[in-house]
């Protein structure tokens, strides 16, 4: 794919949050980054984004339940942005479900990106269980979400804080799990590697009918098997990916990773699967992985 045919898109507070990290991770010029919410704070920290702030009035924030007032305020402003989507071939929308910006506007906006042509992967947090007046909310709109996407990736807060515990993290920031995420899917489409993966590649492996998921692994060069159990172990929705139909594996590590590493790691992931399982397999080394191999895998037809 060209420089800035990505666009990671931050919709509501949580997904700014998401969206900003992830960003800070990707390769310079790889993606561009739109935020939108209604509290001006989540565009903070955030010097390289292109802001949307949804005007409720005076009030900088408080649309927990608003659904329907986000949605009629982003089109108020999202022409304005149009270019992004235009020029975009792939568009990764994070959002955390259940309050009334991300909930509001998500499936709108996967709408937008779809009708510019891009291929629409939306990422989106269900809320914790004890929330049940969110988690209403939620389920409500996560239809539209995936009816509106090409492929929706449904992720458990419960899993993201289990994981912020083990790596003492801050769970509403994804944990750092969904920074290096996007990260890996953003590295695997936007540079060419040992073996090219291209938005064609990720096009035949969406399209397979049934849920969808997406896990990362990263570990040290030398325990590969390591890595592999790290991608299984990722905290994601409550989902069996032996059943996965397509499989877009990329493994990226430094100069130091050989052939024999690409193979156990590939070799192992690809073994828990359906053996008619559709898979396309990309490897890429970089300077900056020296000493360490991840593992990025889109699973489809769940």
């Amino acid at each position: 794919m060209d420089r800035s045919t990505i666009l990671i898109l931050g919709a509501g507070g949580i997904g700014c949050k998401w969206a900003t990290r992830a960003h800070s991770r990707c390769p310079e010029g790889s993606a561009d980054l739109l935020l939108i919410d209604v509290d001006k704070n989540s565009f903070l920290n955030a010097n390289s984004a292109h802001c949307l702030q949804l005007s409720l009035g005076d009030e900088d924030k408080g649309t927990a339940t608003l659904r329907r007032m986000a949605k009629h305020r982003l089109k108020d402003g999202i022409n304005d942005f149009q270019n992004l989507f235009d020029t975009s071939e792939l568009v990764i929308i994070l959002s955390g479900l259940g309050g009334g910006t991300g909930s509001g506007i998500s499936a709108e906006l996967a709408t937008i990106a779809k009708g510019s042509g891009s291929v629409v992967i939306s990422i989106v947090g269900l809320p914790f269980a004890e929330q049940p007046f969110r988690s209403t909310i939620a389920r409500d709109v996560l239809p539209n979400i995936d009816e509106s996407s090409d492929m929706c990736i449904k992720l458990s807060m419960e899993r993201l804080a289990w994981q912020a515990r083990n790596r003492k993290s801050d769970w509403e920031s994804g944990s750092e799990w969904i920074e290096e995420l996007v990260e890996g899917l953003v590295t695997t489409l936007a540079k060419v590697g040992k073996i090219n993966l291209d938005l064609m590649d990720l096009k035949s492996i969406v399209g397979k009918p049934g849920n969808a998921t997406l896990v990362v692994g990263t570990g040290d060069t030398n325990e590969p098997e390591k890595v592999v159990k790290v991608a299984q172990q990722s905290p994601l929705y409550d989902i069996n990916v032996e059943g996965a139909k397509g499989c877009l594996i990329q493994v990226e590590g430094g100069f130091d990773m050989t052939l024999a590493h690409l193979n156990l790691v590939s070799d192992s992931f690809l073994s828990a699967l359906d053996p008619d399982c559709q898979v396309i397999l990309g490897a890429r080394s970089s300077e900056e992985m020296t000493g360490k191999i991840r593992l990025v895998a889109v699973l489809s037809g769940l």
